[in-house]
């Protein structure tokens, strides 16, 4: 690549994955902007991608574990000896007839990913962070409204019209992205004369932002809503047509019952809001011409599957459905099928939690992934043998980090270890790389080739965005992909048939009339031109069973779940030892950094004291601290029933006097730049949620931030 040139891309500094181009002068990557042809934006981390690229911590050749797993000691070897042990290992799961036993943990960031297509053919499952991310969002979506869950896509905050309503319940958009240009388009809709409500117990960016900022208790978002439901149906201020249509028969009746005593006044003492402003802001999302809700992403309230109903139900009930400004369905684009494609594993007969001793707890789970908080339990029942990790950190990302690095060394009566192979792919070392018995080293974002297309996110959601290398990879670095097509060459040829990721990638591309040069020739981008809205109506209904909403979830009327509709009470995390514990934990978000992974961790421009973050502090009400004695910068213990940790406080008004606040994400001690930055997890102060196994974990939507916490200076 000699001379200058722009290159356009995507991005990959944290899971939004915006397009972007790329400055290349004589084969060295320069500068990263936001891609003009796709909305035209990239933020701090986006930017900052040029120096994770050069980093001297980049691994460049494969390694082998030589201590104990932990200890972090590893020798190099070569990539053939690393693919005979990974092979053997495979093998040996297979004809074991425990195929099911070996999960990849990777973010599924694209459904033409060939890692899916390897796990399917193997039979093994996909593991995911998302389920303490958006599964309660994904899961209240798929029963309430059928098809494609709705992972991640906000409402569609450029089509919001004048006099439009945007609701952001515990959502941090401008600091944790999915998409570098929503802030944008949420200022834009403003200055169109839409309104912004926040509901946040933190004085945020977006509150500074907003029209109308509610600092709401932690975890009573769904009595807000069920509230504004009462209000709305008892006054007959909800879309009476729209209900009648499209809601199921006997679905509206069932809700109107129950929401009979959900008056604004007792959700509101849940809550603690005034039942007038539940009141006012249910009068004036009745009047508006569209109402938009966004919550969670990276930050879980407790009962978050009560709180995704409730604000499903909102949105039914309001007609705020697949319409301009309100929640939009995804639209599919007709990929064609790489035959012969392997069936994959039956969801609900295989995995670790449905075969082990588990089994009836997880009857009624209904997310398409196996959760990464259960990997400790399943190893510990002997459900998981093999485990595959790319792009992900589960050794400090997940609740109960400590429990899943105990039970990655757990062996059995024979000394052997019970998790027989650990595999991770890394850009750099990390907390995960330490315990994995192959550290294989992976392409970053800027160096493979990838064909990105899932349906329901917010950035290309409704087209295809080509990822192409810009400059050429270090040492013997190897996407994850090849590797895994390579695997799939030896184990099952019959479904790797093709040559390489492209020409899988060309192969699913014909239908469209594209492939991977041609999608290079226009740009890296491909879209059908629309979102297009309301698409119920031209395909005779939603993809229920009834091809209406369903409003009711009647196969969750029986205990332990009692939640055929949505139950208004604070989560039992923040209700238990209120005593001992006097303070909410609140997580957020910020812009500088991506979760645990090495991406923002080990970034020096991210990690700067001036113009990055350099730590998480712990947030207090300055009134609060003043009566504790505590002073700015002091050094406190957070104690939760979960564990303790020590943080610097920085006191602030604009928190909730009875909250704290804490950063999710930090805590990494690997690399030269988070070796010298400090900050730390969130994680140990959380309850194992994979031991406990309550109500809000089987259902698929984990209290991950959900907790009592006290302080001590």
């Amino acid at each position: 690549m000699e001379g200058s040139q722009w290159i356009p891309t995507v991005c990959y500094q944290c899971k939004g994955e915006c397009a972007i181009i790329a400055r290349v002068e004589n084969g060295v990557l320069k500068e990263v902007r936001g891609n003009p042809k796709a909305r035209g934006k990239a933020c701090v981390k986006g930017m900052a991608g040029v120096s994770l690229e050069y980093s001297p911590d980049r691994l460049r050749y494969p390694l082998k574990r030589v201590g104990k797993r932990g200890e972090g000691r590893f020798e190099r070897i070569s990539w053939d000896e690393a693919m005979s042990i990974m092979e053997k290992k495979l093998r040996d799961l297979r004809d074991r007839g425990d195929a099911h036993k070996l999960t990849a943990n990777f973010f599924p960031h694209s459904i033409t990913d060939p890692k899916w297509r390897f796990l399917n053919a193997y039979g093994g499952f996909i593991n995911t962070a998302l389920p303490h991310c958006d599964s309660a969002k994904i899961v209240g979506f798929i029963r309430t409204m059928g098809g494609v869950p709705n992972h991640h896509i906000p409402p569609a905050w450029f089509t919001v019209p004048k006099g439009g309503i945007m609701i952001l319940s515990g959502r941090r958009p401008f600091g944790g992205l999915e998409d570098a240009a929503v802030p944008r388009d949420i200022l834009e809709a403003r200055e169109r004369g839409a309104k912004l409500v926040v509901l946040d117990p933190m004085f945020t960016p977006e509150a500074a932002k907003a029209d109308w900022w509610i600092p709401i208790r932690p975890s009573g978002d769904t009595a807000f809503f069920l509230g504004m439901i009462h209000h709305l149906i008892m006054n007959d201020l909800h879309d009476a047509d729209f209900v009648k249509k499209w809601v199921r028969d006997g679905d509206f009746e069932k809700l109107k019952r129950y929401i009979a005593d959900k008056t604004p006044e007792k959700m509101g003492e849940i809550c603690d809001v005034p039942a007038e402003t539940i009141k006012k802001l249910a009068e004036a999302c009745a009047a508006a011409p569209s109402v938009g809700v966004d919550s969670f992403k990276g930050v879980m309230l407790g009962n978050a599957m009560d709180f995704a109903h409730a604000w499903t139900i909102f949105l039914c009930i309001t007609g705020n459905i697949d319409n301009p400004g309100g929640q939009p369905l995804p639209d599919l684009i007709p990929l064609s099928p790489v035959s012969p494609g392997p069936a994959g594993p039956d969801l609900h007969e295989l995995g670790w939690h449905r075969t082990g001793p588990d089994r009836d707890k997880f009857a009624k789970y209904s997310f398409i992934m196996e959760p990464t908080w259960y990997e400790a339990q399943a190893i510990k029942n002997g459900g998981l043998k093999i485990l595959i990790t790319a792009e992900s950190n589960p050794a400090l990302t997940e609740m109960g980090q400590n429990e899943w690095q105990k039970a990655v060394c757990m062996t059995d009566e024979k000394g052997e270890y019970m998790l027989e192979l650990l595999v991770s792919f890394e850009i750099m070392m990390s907390e995960t790389a330490r315990y994995a018995d192959l550290v294989l080293p992976d392409k970053s974002y800027f160096e493979r080739w990838e064909l990105l297309y899932m349906p329901w996110w917010y950035n290309f959601g409704h087209g295809l965005a080509l990822r192409q290398p810009v400059v050429e990879a270090p040492g013997e670095c190897r996407h994850s992909n090849i590797v895994m097509i390579e695997l799939g060459k030896k184990l099952f040829p019959e479904y790797f048939q093709f040559e390489d990721d492209i020409a899988y990638y060309d192969i699913q591309l014909k239908g469209l009339g594209l492939s991977v040069k041609r999608l290079q020739e226009i740009g890296g981008l491909w879209s059908p031109g629309t979102l297009g809205f309301r698409k119920y109506q031209k395909t005779g209904g939603f993809g229920t069973p009834s091809k209406k909403l369903h409003l009711y979830w009647e196969d969750l009327e029986a205990p332990p779940w009692n939640q055929a509709l949505p139950r208004p009470d604070l989560a039992q995390e923040y209700t238990d030892n209120a005593k001992s514990y006097p303070f909410f934990l609140v997580s957020y978000r910020i812009i500088y950094h991506s979760g645990a992974g090495q991406w923002t961790h080990n970034n020096p421009q991210l990690r700067d004291r001036v113009s990055g973050f350099y730590e998480n502090p712990l947030m207090i009400n300055s009134r609060v601290a003043g009566e504790m004695g505590l002073a700015d910068g002091d050094r406190v213990t957070i104690e939760s029933p979960g564990g303790s940790i020590q943080v610097r406080l920085k006191l602030t008004e604009g928190i909730r006097p009875d909250c704290l606040g804490l950063a999710h994400g930090f805590g990494s001690t690997i690399g030269r730049v988070a070796t010298v930055g400090e900050g730390v997890a969130s994680n140990i102060l959380i309850p194992d949620s994979g031991s406990t196994l309550e109500w809000q974990d089987v259902v698929g939507g984990e209290s991950h931030v959900s907790t009592r916490v006290s302080i001590v200076k």
